[in-house]
């Protein structure tokens, strides 16, 4: 993969707390908020994008006077794509770097295409369980496939990337970190998905929130690697803590903290009575649910399987709890009813 300057240069803001953002575009989601620091001794960045996206990092940090040679830390919020996948091939442009992420990931993790492929098993199982006609299925199967193959074949272009995840140094939860003057605390915040970290800059109260919070929405986590009652108890957490300014990994600083993280919280519990309330009308499956609790305009984008990954995770929910019951086709196709 080589390095090259875009015709369309991201734009590096400064905003404020010693704190630069470049926004990356990429294939798959909303764009990336790719956070940094600037010292003497070179860059401290709050994860790195995408991998087909180096080259924009590149060009951007060109701008200001940096490259990709000059960045000393990347701490990574979590391991999915739109994250952690430059990370494969970042250390063939930035020798010096150092990775920083929760300590189970990288055993966890291991053979980062290898997870992949699990990961889009995963999905793929998902939209059986949500698709009845079969020709919708191969179609949003076929969808799917051209952006998962996209991904494989970007790494397989370059002749410098490593399929293992590395971290160069684990992350406990509450650990603290000096980093080129800047003192961080983590925060272990498990939800969206299983390995999240919230990493806090102590001198300025920022917390980088990654993906648990997005504008006022629920954070979609994947049903892979996300648990609805870890995402719970991480929101009750923070609500704890004394934050100043709340930056996410897509979209705009959240205004106040607080308040959206409670509405977050509020919004789950609304999405899980109207899951009952559709089910005590009719019997249903996954696809109109979720259609029904967030919207058909998920369709157009990047979403789809995360969203259907929410409902599903608040079906599991009550079946758990008794109040549901799942009816399996042999195509995987499944229909709920409520019981009672």
């Amino acid at each position: 993969m080589k390095v090259t300057t875009p015709d369309r240069i991201p734009l590096v803001i400064d905003i404020g707390d010693n704190i630069s953002k470049i926004v990356l575009p990429q294939p798959f989601y909303a764009p990336n908020n790719i956070y940094f620091y600037k010292s003497q001794d070179g860059l401290t960045l709050i994860d790195s994008g995408y991998i087909e996206s180096i080259p924009l990092l590149q060009a951007a940090l060109k701008t200001i006077g940096y490259s990709l040679k000059d960045i000393r830390h990347v701490i990574y919020t979590h391991n999915h794509l739109d994250h952690i996948s430059s990370s494969l091939v970042l250390k063939s442009y930035a020798p010096k770097v150092i990775f920083y992420g929760y300590r189970a990931m990288q055993s966890g993790v291991g053979n980062y295409l290898e997870s992949m492929y699990l990961f889009q098993e995963a999905t793929e199982d998902l939209f059986r369980k949500a698709f009845a006609e079969p020709a919708d299925l191969e179609r949003i199967l076929r969808e799917s496939r051209k952006g998962w193959n996209q991904f494989y074949s970007k790494f397989k272009e370059t002749k410098k990337g490593d399929p293992m995840l590395k971290i160069d140094v684990a992350i406990d939860h509450n650990d603290t970190l000096e980093l080129s003057g800047e003192t961080f605390r983590f925060l272990h915040t498990p939800g969206h998905n299983l390995y999240h970290i919230t990493p806090i800059h102590t001198q300025s109260g920022v917390y980088f929130s990654g993906d648990l919070i997005i504008a006022n929405l629920t954070a979609i986590y994947s049903q892979l690697d996300g648990s609805l009652g870890d995402y719970y108890f991480t929101l009750s957490k923070l609500l704890e803590e004394p934050i100043r300014r709340l930056l996410p990994a897509h979209g705009n600083e959240i205004d106040d903290p607080q308040k959206t993280i409670t509405l977050v919280k509020k919004t789950l519990s609304i999405l899980e009575k109207g899951v009952i309330r559709r089910l005590k009308e009719s019997s249903s499956d996954l696809l109109h649910l979720m259609e029904a609790a967030i919207g058909k305009k998920v369709h157009n984008g990047g979403h789809l399987p995360t969203a259907l990954g929410l409902v599903y995770s608040i079906i599991q929910k009550l079946v758990l709890e008794g109040l549901i019951k799942i009816e399996t086709r042999d195509d995987g196709y499944e229909t709920f009813h409520l019981l009672g």
